[in-house]
């Protein structure tokens, strides 16, 4: 085995997962985890673990009232995510009891 340049760990990794078709699957759990910083400790705190399949961002939510106020803004979370993450990544979020 032959030498070449070192790399960075980070860019072997990133291209290890742009080869394998799996850079889709690491944008959508960004996106899950960034859920807490878009909404805050205290509302992040009363919703389940949020998870994304497919662009689609599902998000239990217990209290209808809560429910309610974040159906009504899903937009501007959308927005935010995707703006974070820097792709559009969240293409739809659905809140579910």
């Amino acid at each position: 085995m032959e030498r070449t340049d070192p790399q960075c760990i980070g860019d072997i990794l990133r291209l290890a997962f742009q080869e394998n078709c799996m850079q889709e699957h690491l944008d959508e759990y960004r996106a899950a985890a960034l859920w807490q910083t878009v909404v805050g400790n205290d509302i992040a705190n009363k919703c389940h673990r949020p998870s994304v399949k497919n662009g689609i961002m599902t998000v239990g939510v217990p209290y209808a009232s809560l429910r309610n106020e974040l159906t009504m803004n899903r937009s501007s979370l959308r927005s935010a995510i995707n703006g974070i993450i820097g792709k559009n990544i969240i293409t739809e979020i659905r809140f579910t009891s």
